[in-house]
């Protein structure tokens, strides 16, 4: 009696069955030979041997250096990129960003960027430097320090802010004011540096004291009356195109207090008159 004949699909499935088994163990195998193969480069090949560093002056490459904890021998493609970060912000206070780049076979690149000072501001014998994220990141002691009859000068590029809503100002900390419209207020200058630049940077100083009469001092040459607190970059940016339209030697006072018009009037002793009016 002949033997029934196996059917031809089953054959098919287990010949399928097979091939697939073969591929997974394949690719199983490629995998392990990879992995095994990467960790050997890395092991004994990806060893760190050169670190480059870039900041700022705020901070040297060694205090960058210890801050990350990263020391020569250590496996490149191993670091904790994430983990290195948390360790330079956590270490140096007035880190802003840091970017790490790890670059075979044996360098290491990290680049940090520390909060610049942007507004100044003068409370009691000292003068704090504040950044655009409202962080005290200097101090300059200015009773004691600076001769009798000579006025201090803040650092360039510092736009001092004048007002006594402070409640808060410690170095490293964040400046809290009474007041939370002054955050507004800073913000709005800021966002009008990102666009006007040259603008904003020959701004002396801010007077905020009283929200009704904001006075700002543009360059010690002119005086500008802004009035009422409210939509204070708009008229700041209006007072650019007349400033604009002045030849570079004209002193004299802005008039802003009217949103609708400006006027221009010419005055000599602009710092004077200044003085008097803050002291109304």
């Amino acid at each position: 009696m002949a033997a029934a004949a196996k059917p031809k699909n089953k054959i098919k499935n287990r010949r399928t069955g097979f091939s697939i088994k073969r591929f997974l163990f394949t690719v199983f195998m490629l995998m392990a030979v990879l992995t095994a193969l990467l960790f050997l480069i890395n092991k004994y090949f990806f060893k760190i041997t050169n670190i480059l560093i870039i900041t700022d002056d705020k901070y040297s490459y060694e205090e960058v250096l210890k801050a990350s904890g990263i020391k020569e021998g250590q496996e490149l493609l191993g670091l904790d990129v994430k983990k290195i970060k948390e360790n330079i912000k956590d270490s140096l206070t007035y880190a802003e960003s840091v970017n790490i780049s790890r670059i075979p076979p044996f360098t290491v690149r990290i680049e940090v960027k520390s909060e610049k000072g942007f507004f100044g501001i003068m409370l009691g014998g000292d003068y704090y430097i504040i950044s655009r994220n409202f962080r005290v990141v200097d101090k300059i002691k200015v009773v004691g320090n600076i001769p009798a009859g000579i006025e201090f000068t803040p650092p360039d590029g510092i736009i001092t802010i004048e007002t006594d809503e402070i409640k808060k100002c410690y170095m490293g900390d964040k400046i809290e004011f009474k007041d939370a419209d002054i955050y507004d207020f800073f913000k709005d200058i800021t966002e009008l540096a990102d666009e006007n630049m040259d603008m904003v940077a020959a701004i002396n100083s801010i007077d905020i004291k009283n929200k009704f009469k904001v006075y700002m001092n543009y360059g010690d040459r002119l005086l500008l009356r802004l009035g009422v607190f409210e939509n204070i970059s708009s008229k700041i940016l209006n007072s650019f195109e007349i400033i604009n339209s002045l030849p570079d030697y004209a002193k004299g006072i802005i008039d802003m207090t009217n949103e609708k018009t400006a006027s221009f009037r010419y005055e000599e002793n602009v710092l004077k008159l200044y003085k008097n009016e803050k002291n109304k």
